[in-house]
């Protein structure tokens, strides 16, 4: 006889992306409950840009889901869920030098062969952006991408009333069965139908045979000036080369300016191998603030009113671990999106509800989604119990 279950799922992790698993699970009426260490967007979600960006990510997998993914946020957006957290804005790209040139032009291609929602509208100088700077030598305007608090999407997609919180609360320990998973939810047990682990950098206190790492990243935020005086993110191509090409391939200052609904900015960031959040590296700052004020000038006019580190979990490959574990169909992880949750939560949700109610993902995602499962890893060294 099957043990009583005190939820049907219990998501471990309030970020976006457990959110997100939360809220489809929620609306195809299963009882969710969702445990957080801290509570909700507390880690990598609150501290992001928001950008709901395909431009930015590797091409192959990972910008077919964002792709696929930025369709289906706009929808939920549409469908009121989103709205008030989603916004459509426009982006650029600029460069400097032989290498972020060719970053660009290779920018160009995978949003050509993409044939998706964000295109090209405008490639040239500086005098494509109003206000733009000397440190600009190409610009490249694109239509269609968007942006998202991951604080206030996180907000809407909890607030569904079959969703219970559980926060501060931490899972020492968990043993999967054929029938459900018992969790140790710090000192108190739930049995569960299924487990789903969107917990991030703390990954590795579960599942430390998954290769999931802290990668810092050092972030600036000024005061406010005039709300939409830069009208969307303004990206270093810098940028686009230490996320397809590594940490340490890009030559100048990898910088991200965003602008946000305040009039303030958001400027990063850097690629470090460490989870310390306390650690600002003020030469790093310096590098990234002096770019950032070459190529929009109207940033030497604000004042710097904070400065850390955002951690990200990212994984040894590149690429996210989405799925379930081997062996354990009743426990499924969904973690490691280094910077590219805010953009793929949408998607990842949806497709991780339907793997907890038994569904295949959609023929257009299956083989995508397939490259993300955890049994791409040792799975000789895989358990249940942690």
């Amino acid at each position: 006889m099957a043990k009583a279950q005190d939820h049907d799922v219990l998501i471990a992790g309030a970020g976006i992306v457990g959110a997100s698993v939360a809220w489809h699970l929620a609306e195809a009426g299963l009882k969710v409950a969702v445990a957080d260490a801290t509570g909700p967007a507390a880690a990598a979600s609150g501290a992001s840009d928001g950008a709901v960006s395909v431009a930015s990510k590797k091409p192959g997998v990972m910008a077919r889901l964002a792709t696929g993914s930025l369709l289906y946020t706009r929808e939920l957006a549409a469908r009121g869920l989103l709205g008030p957290a989603y916004a459509a804005r426009p982006s650029y790209v600029f460069g400097a030098g032989e290498d972020e040139m060719a970053a660009i032009d290779a920018l160009i291609a995978k949003l050509a062969a993409l044939a998706g929602p964000v295109r090209v509208c405008a490639d040239g100088g500086p005098k494509l952006l109003p206000g733009a700077g000397a440190g600009i030598e190409r610009l490249v305007v694109l239509a269609g991408e968007g942006h998202m608090p991951g604080h206030k999407a996180v907000r809407a997609y909890l607030a569904h009333p079959r969703i219970t919180p559980l926060w501060p609360a931490r899972i020492n320990a968990f043993a999967a069965d054929d029938s459900g998973v018992e969790v140790d939810l710090g000192g108190k047990p739930l049995r569960v139908g299924v487990l789903v682990a969107a917990l991030g950098t703390s990954t590795p206190a579960l599942f430390p045979w998954l290769p999931v790492l802290p990668r810092a990243g050092q972030l600036i935020v000024t005061d406010a000036g005039p709300v939409g005086a830069l009208p969307g993110s303004l990206t270093a191509a810098a940028y686009l080369l230490a996320k397809t090409e590594g940490p340490g391939r890009e030559a100048l200052p990898p910088v991200v300016i965003d602008p946000l609904g305040t009039g303030q900015f958001l400027i990063g960031s850097s690629r470090e191998e460490h989870a310390d959040p306390t650690r600002v590296d003020f030469a790093t700052l310096r590098h990234l603030l002096a770019r950032a004020a070459a190529a929009y000038p109207a940033l030497a006019e604000r004042r710097v009113i904070r400065a850390f580190a955002g951690i990200r979990a990212a994984v040894s490959d590149g690429l996210p671990i989405v799925g379930p574990m081997p062996g354990s169909p009743r426990v499924i992880v969904a973690t490691g999106f280094e910077g590219d949750g805010i953009c793929l939560s949408a998607l990842i949700g949806r497709e991780v509800a339907g793997m907890v109610r038994g569904a295949s993902p959609g023929a257009e995602w299956a083989a995508d989604i397939a490259a993300l499962a955890p049994a791409r890893f040792d799975p000789a060294r895989q358990e249940c119990v942690a």
